[in-house]
């Protein structure tokens, strides 16, 4: 029941369960079932506070609910449960140095917790402890487990939650291979050219023919090619030139897929790759040795001479210095910890929503909604706490910023403690719910993880504004601002059209061809390119390192302000501009330092863009229409709506043979989307009492008749439902008006444009009926004077991949603190200018 590194102990009462102990647990346990497989057990991180069972007191998991507390939450838990009482299973955990060996053996394979691979949190076993907490209207009773004692129903409750997934999941983790090595689909048919050369078996001989390395080579097997191996993730490895040989023959039409690897050749096999696109990985050939014997070689007479690929990536991450991607020195960095100076803990591939966590939940007005420091907030949230996640932001916010897990270091401190490092896993799998992206553990992107963050808080907010939440304006308000964009006709009477766009991020191009030292960049690549086409010779050691560019953000800002030539507009062709319409309290600011390269893969332009830590952008104000502009003026009329979809003849032709009338099997086909014939039948018997079901169907298809014409007065009916729901009669009008008086469209308009309904409404071109004012959006509008709050920076080739820190300015000084994950320190030298996403906070905001 416990997991591998774990170690279980009973809790210290001794002595058996008395009479009256067992008689309460009888009259508590009525209705108790143990959790199946496929139940949720939140037995991992109290529902209204950060603690888990490394905490303190522990966590408690209510034997009814499944759902774990802290030992401090107990009465609010039974408060909210309505009961009298309730039995829990206490799980106290803490962690214990090993007795490490004198020798360690190294790992020899790319895997973690098998032999031969890595060892996973090695330094520490898991010290378990359980027992049973009773606990009724002001009495506490601790009773040990397993014991005999207890009644079979509470010990199966207790096994099973034991034994639930939490455990299972983490010895997953904990023990992890590289995928198994297959057949290659190609080795059957493998074309080799004829054999006008042989390859010789002294390493010596053996260099690459495009960059003239002599390390970490590979064997074309079709060609008899020889080049370099791909780069690593860090830059490091080979020169690419078997890869870059594989690409230019199959841009040829020559299909040239295997390589092997020189130096692993033994009689046992060798390393053998596929550059397939089917493929693209390591690989078993079958026919190695006869593919080998006709470029010459012997593989009965060869030795190992060079590191496999998986050694050399076991290599590569057991020596990689993971902190130079933060801040690299000589120095270690203070830890620090504190209110506000709190860690978040990595789940796997979670550095994006942990960094863009700090840089959002710290802001003086975000505390001032959520921080709970007297727990309320749970007494007030909803029955499914853990569903709802304004209680879970909450939740994150008072742990981050209250003192609930920010002892002060002191000397000797574990500062691994996972008593103090926040685990964020219910706020995980709650905000990434239903999203295509943000529910899987892959990396993602900062940028778009703070957007959809933001857009699914000022969801929830919606309905608790003014009642469980202060306040009238949700937290995005705080980023939201207006981009003016102006149109300007590229000939005729060159009138111009302003409209305004709401953005919570402003995105800024960095481009290459802005660099300072551009001249310099180019030279030192044309230099490079040179010396692999022509010299072929073999890497020295002290060669100089590549130039980054230097991008100044000048450069980028004026990218963003400069006319955008060649857009549509009405027919012909204008020339686009924008500006900022509004400035916001809070600046998040994108570099756009990522794109998709000729070959449509994601890439990152690795420069520096040096970001002040004071801005002003008065320059990009918008000034709206100026002296002497003319306006497009407003089209009067809609363009005539475009030919909808058209019933289907044969489902019609069915249904009239069935003595449906011709109209209302139309109206059926169009209704079921010309599917198939059974679909238009159900739908015509559910609803052929209709009024308008023999309607003639409208001209553009639709199946409603004169109800969809959008010019004939709205149903009543729709109207009422949708006034029901909240909405102003004017916007319900609006949206049906807008949507050709569809209720149910009306409806997917009015939620998805809640969030400023008198705007979109006057977006409509004033289709608000009424008499409604369409007044726009109250921005928060100041002084575009800003300065730096903090930033996230990712290191790695684009942001699917690679790894997110986070620099915020913390204390009455504002002096920088990293945040990386569960590490919290001082920062020495805060890297302004290689960050992705830039927080400003305007001065007099």
């Amino acid at each position: 029941l416990v997991s591998a590194g774990a170690v279980l102990r009973i809790a210290s009462r001794s002595t058996t369960a008395g009479a009256k102990d067992m008689e309460t647990v009888r009259t508590l346990m009525a209705g108790l079932k143990a959790p199946q497989h496929y139940d949720k057990v939140f037995k991992d991180e109290c529902v209204y506070t950060c603690d888990t069972p490394f905490s303190e007191g522990g966590l408690a998991v209510n034997l009814r609910t499944w759902q774990g507390v802290a030992a401090d939450m107990i009465e609010l838990d039974m408060t909210r449960s309505q009961s009298k009482g309730a039995i829990y299973l206490l799980q106290k955990f803490r962690r214990q140095e090993k007795e490490m060996p004198d020798t360690q053996q190294e790992p020899t394979k790319l895997a973690i917790g098998v032999e031969g691979g890595f060892l996973p949190d090695d330094k520490y076993e898991t010290i378990k402890e359980y027992s049973l907490l009773v606990a009724t209207a002001g009495e506490r009773i601790t009773l040990p487990y397993p014991s005999e004692d207890l009644p079979m129903i509470v010990s199966s409750v207790c096994e099973a939650i034991v034994a639930h997934q939490g455990a299972k999941s983490m010895d997953a983790v904990a023990q992890w291979e590289d995928d198994e090595v297959t057949e290659s689909k190609h080795y059957k048919d493998l074309v080799q050219l004829p054999a006008s050369r042989k390859i010789s078996p002294n390493p010596k001989d053996w260099v690459c023919e495009k960059s003239g390395d002599t390390q970490n080579l590979w064997l074309n097997l079709s060609d008899g090619f020889i080049g370099g191996g791909r780069k690593f993730w860090d830059g490091s490895g080979g020169s690419n030139g078997a890869l870059d040989h594989f690409t230019e023959e199959h841009a040829k039409g020559n299909f040239y897929p295997l390589v092997v690897k020189l130096g692993t050749i033994t009689p046992a096999g060798a390393d053998v790759y596929s550059y397939a696109p089917d493929e693209d990985k390591m690989v078993k050939d079958p026919l190695l040795a006869k593919h080998l014997e006709h470029w010459g070689i012997d593989v009965m007479k060869m030795e190992k001479t060079d590191k496999t690929l998986a050694e050399m990536q076991v290599d590569l991450n057991l020596n990689y210095d993971w902190s130079k991607i933060c801040e690299s020195g000589d120095k270690p960095l203070v830890r620090l910890r504190g209110p506000g100076l709190v860690g978040l803990k990595n789940l796997g591939q979670s550095c994006y929503m942990n960094s863009s966590v700090q840089l959002l939940l710290a802001l003086p007005e975000v505390k001032q909604r959520y921080l709970d420091a007297d727990l309320e907030d749970p007494s007030i949230s909803p029955a499914e706490v853990q569903n709802d996640l304004l209680s879970q932001v909450t939740k994150l916010v008072s742990g981050l910023n209250g003192p609930r897990y920010a002892p002060p270091l002191k000397d000797g401190d574990d500062e691994e403690d996972p008593r103090f490092a926040i685990q964020p896993q219910m706020f995980r799998s709650l905000i990434g719910r239903g999203h295509a992206e943000f529910s899987t553990a892959r990396q993602q992107d900062a940028a778009e993880f703070v957007q959809y963050f933001l857009e699914q808080i000022a969801r929830f907010e919606r309905s608790a504004l003014g009642t469980r939440l202060a306040g009238d304006s949700s937290t995005t308000s705080l980023f939201e601002f207006a981009v003016e964009e102006r149109l300007q006709e590229s000939s005729g009477q060159n009138r111009v059209k302003y409209s305004k766009v709401q953005q919570n991020m402003l995105g800024l191009p960095v481009k290459l061809d802005d660099a300072e030292n551009l001249q310099e960049v180019t030279a030192f690549r044309a230099a490079k390119d040179k010396d692999e086409q022509e010299a072929k010779k073999p890497k020295t050691e002290g060669e100089p390192e590549e130039p980054k560019p230097v991008i100044p953000l000048s450069s980028c800002l004026a990218r963003f302000g400069a006319p955008e030539d060649g857009v549509q507009f009405r027919g012909s062709s204008a020339s686009k501009t924008s500006r900022l319409a509004t400035m916001p309290r809070y600046l998040l600011v994108q570099l756009q330092r990522y794109y998709v390269d000729e070959k449509w893969c994601p890439a990152k332009l690795d420069c520096k863009v040096p970001m002040p830590e004071t801005l002003n952008l008065e320059h990009l104000r918008g000034r709206g229409l100026q002296p002497g502009e003319e306006p497009v003026p407003e089209e009067a009329d809609a363009p005539p709506a475009a030919a909808g979809p058209q019933p289907d003849d044969m489902i019609v032709a069915t249904l009239v043979s069935m003595d449906i009338g011709e109209n209302a099997a139309k109206r059926a086909s169009l209704a079921v989307g010309n599917s198939n014939a059974e679909a238009a039948i159900a739908w015509f018997f559910e609803h052929n009492t209709d009024p308008d079901i023999n309607d003639p169907v409208s001209a553009t298809g639709g199946a409603g008749g004169a109800a969809e014409s959008g010019g004939d007065a709205p149903d009543p009916e729709a109207v009422s439902m949708l006034c029901s729901m909240g909405f102003a009669q004017s916007h319900v009008l609006a949206a049906l008006k807008s949507c050709m008086n569809s209720a149910e469209r009306a409806a997917d308009w009015l939620f998805s444009h809640s969030d400023d309904l008198d705007g979109a409404v006057a977006s409509l071109g004033g289709q608000s009926t009424a008499g409604a004012s369409a007044l726009p959006k109250d921005y928060d509008d100041g002084v575009g004077e800003y300065t730096l709050v903090g930033f996230v920076s990712h290191i790695g080739k684009h942001t699917s991949h690679g790894h997110y820190v986070c620099h915020m300015r913390r204390g009455e000084g504002g002096s920088w603190v990293i945040f990386d994950d569960s590490k919290v320190a001082q920062s020495e030298a805060p890297p302004l200018d290689l960050g992705y996403i830039y927080l400003y906070r305007r001065k007099d905001g």
